[in-house]
Formats: C-alpha cells, structure tokens, sequence
C-alpha cells in the first residue's frame, strides 16, 4: 500500500519541456545496411548532444535540444533532419522502423564505437549485442520526452511521486498508444503484427521486471534488487515502453529527483516526411496530461502483467471486441478532459484525427504501410528518397 498519496497537479496547461530523440538506420542507395562510419560532419559521437549514434554505428540518433511548445519541438526536429540528410552524401535514412532486409551478417552489424572516453557506452552495447541479439538492437523508434513545470510542486519528494504515479497511469494505458502509433507491420510465424517493434518479438528484457510504484525509494530499490540479481544490467536495460528519467531512477546512488517521463512508442511513420505526424506530438503530450491527472491506484505486479498482455495485443492486427470497449471508452475519456481543461485547438483536432483512424481501420498506419509495401514492394526506398529530397531540394518542403 502507498504510504502517502501521491501528488497531483491541480491545473493543467500545455506548458512544459519538450523533448524528441529518433532513430533512424542509414542504408545506402541499393537499401543496403550503410557500413560507414558515423559520418564526420557530425563530429564526435560521445560530444554531440543534437546528433550522435543509438546501438549501431549504422544507427543514426537525433536529440533535440529542450523545447517550451510542440511548435518549437518539431520546428527542431526539423532543423536536425536537414543537417543530418546534408551530412550523409548519397546514403539515405530507412523510414521504417523494422530494419532493411538486406542485412549483412549479424556478426557484421558495426556496434557503433564511442572511442577510449567513451568505452562505457561501446561495452554496453557489446553486452546488449551478446544477450539480445544485434538484429533486435537496429529497430528503431521515437522517444517523446516531457517534464511538467518545476512550480507546479512544492518539495522534490512531491514532484517525486508525481511522476512515479504518473509513469504507472501511462504504462496502464499504454496499449491505446501502442494501437494508434504502429507503423511497421510484418508478418511473424503466421501472426501479422502491427508494430514488429512494440509486440512480444520485440524490445523485452528476457526476464519480466515488475518495479515497486508504491513509493520512490521503493521503486528505486525494486531496480535494485532486479540489478543485483543480474537480470538487467542498470536501469538503462529496463525495456519498457514509459520510463522515469532523473538522478536516483537511473543511478540508482543519487537522491531520487525526477526530472521527466519518456514515451517509448512512437514508430517511425515514412507515411510523413519527418518521421511522425506532427499531430501525433498533440496526441502524445494529451495523453501524458490525461495520466497526469487519473486517479491514482496501485500498480502492482498482477496489474503491470495485466497491462503488458493490453499492450501485447495493441500491436496486433486483429481487433477484439473487449479492446474496442477499452479504446472507445479512452477516446471519450480523452475528449471530455481536453474539453474541460481549455486545451488549445490542436488537441483536439489530434484527438480527432487518430480517432478517424481508429473508426476506419484502412486509414491506420499500419494499415496504409502494408497496402503500400503490398502494391509497391520498394515504397520504402520510394520514402526514404522522397524524404530525403523534401528536405534538400529547394522547390519542396517538408511536412
């Protein structure tokens, strides 16, 4: 049981920090796997906070710097692209977030190399790359970060609690995002998928790690305990597609002081040129207020095991009338809190968009993927050519 109750904020506004991190794979221009080194016009990997490197030295990673609106948010998200499409030469960006098919050999995917200062990076990386496999490690994705404003607590072991809480509602729920923002759907031992990415093939740790939401020093130990007993390595190894970031929840030394919360779930979507539908950044923020302001409740291991198995089935193709109830109810849930609470306009208008792709399932992402790839077997290098001209010809601009 909580010992206390956990903190919430009693008005919310569309203020905050915003942050964007995308990974891509660079592929040269046959769609091959691109073998180079991380190019030189970004500079040092290890120094680089705007560009640098995920898993692979192949795997480009795009970091936006602290943004104070959505605006701002894309507006850097796009700024980055362009750097990064200028720096490549005649390599492009895979647009998808399932890898190429034209792989070399596993134990040829370059793990990408931080140097003599950066052996710490490279060595989890080489761990990652013995337990999990190099292949799983090139998937990529979309982190939405954000952090409510600073005033809104009145001590850190409020704003502690907060976002504890906070990061259970999500993971609760998560199974409505998992569902709207899949975008790389395959076919695996006869199951078709909607996110190859987000289902049980893709990032779990190999054995379940069901933290303590009771408190933060419990949550804190409970990572302990799953480190100590060599089931991940550090925090960092905590696949889960919601996570806590700030000193202590990540150290597991410091104090615990909370700094934000990390979404995990975004695919990479070639069906826009940046990557994602800029609605989607509305969509994502809306649903972190929703959660910010549910009530609260345990989030105890049956309940995590609960919410893995929703999320598990939103990666799916198929569609089950008990998730429709759950989906429909979270639409409506939504609506009414953007309505009460005076969003601006653009909340609800993304609300409204994925709800059209939640009513007409053609019009999903997953959906509008496979048809393309099904008609045209090379749409993804039809995207990832688009995408790369959008951003450096002249005439074109991107979406």
């Amino acid at each position: 049981m909580r010992n206390k109750k956990p903190f919430t904020i009693t008005q919310v506004s569309a203020d905050g920090r915003f942050g964007l991190e995308r990974e891509n794979l660079r592929v040269d221009p046959r769609g091959t796997l691109a073998l180079t080194p991380h190019p030189l016009a970004f500079g040092d990997k290890l120094t680089n906070s705007e560009i640098t490197t995920d898993f692979s030295e192949s795997q480009i990673e795009l970091v936006t710097p602290v943004a104070h609106s959505v605006q701002e948010l894309f507006a850097h998200e796009k700024r980055l692209t362009k750097t990064i499409y200028t720096g490549i030469n005649d390599e492009l960006l895979w647009p998808l977030s399932t890898p190429p098919s034209l792989l070399p050999a596993e134990d040829q995917i370059p793990i990408a190399d931080f140097g003599r200062k950066g052996q710490d990076k490279t060595g989890y990386r080489v761990y990652l790359s013995k337990k999990y496999g190099r292949i799983k490690q090139l998937y990529c994705g979309i982190h939405f970060n954000f952090s409510f404003p600073d005033h809104l607590f009145p001590n850190q072991d409020a704003c502690n609690r907060f976002y504890l809480n906070l990061v259970a509602n999500a993971l609760r729920h998560r199974y409505f995002l998992v569902h709207l923002l899949s975008a790389s759907p395959e076919r695996i031992e006869s199951i078709p998928y909607r996110s190859v990415r987000l289902s049980t093939h893709g990032y779990k740790n190999l054995e379940p790690v069901y933290p303590d939401y009771s408190s933060p020093q419990n949550y804190i130990d409970s990572l302990r305990d799953a480190v100590e007993r060599g089931v991940i390595e550090s925090p960092r190894e905590l696949y889960q597609l919601v996570r806590i970031k700030g000193t202590g929840f990540e150290d597991l030394v410091n104090a615990p002081k909370a700094g934000r919360i990390e979404l995990r779930i975004a695919d990479l979507n070639p069906l826009f040129r940046a990557g994602i539908n800029p609605n989607d950044l509305y969509l994502m923020h809306l649903y972190l207020l929703w959660c910010a302001q549910s009530d609260a409740s345990e989030f105890t291991r049956e309940d995590q095991k609960e919410a893995n198995a929703r999320s598990d089935e939103a990666a799916l193709c198929t569609v089950t009338d008990s998730f429709s109830v759950k989906m429909n109810a979270l639409f409506d849930a939504l609506l009414t809190f953007t309505r009460s609470q005076s969003l601006p306009a653009a909340y609800e208008s993304a609300l409204n968009d994925a709800r059209a792709r939640w009513i007409d399932r053609s019009k999903s992402y997953a959906a509008r993927v496979h048809s393309e790839l099904k008609r045209e077997p090379s749409a993804a290098m039809h995207w990832a050519r688009q995408m790369k001209n959008a951003y450096l010809s002249p005439c074109r601009s991107a979406h």
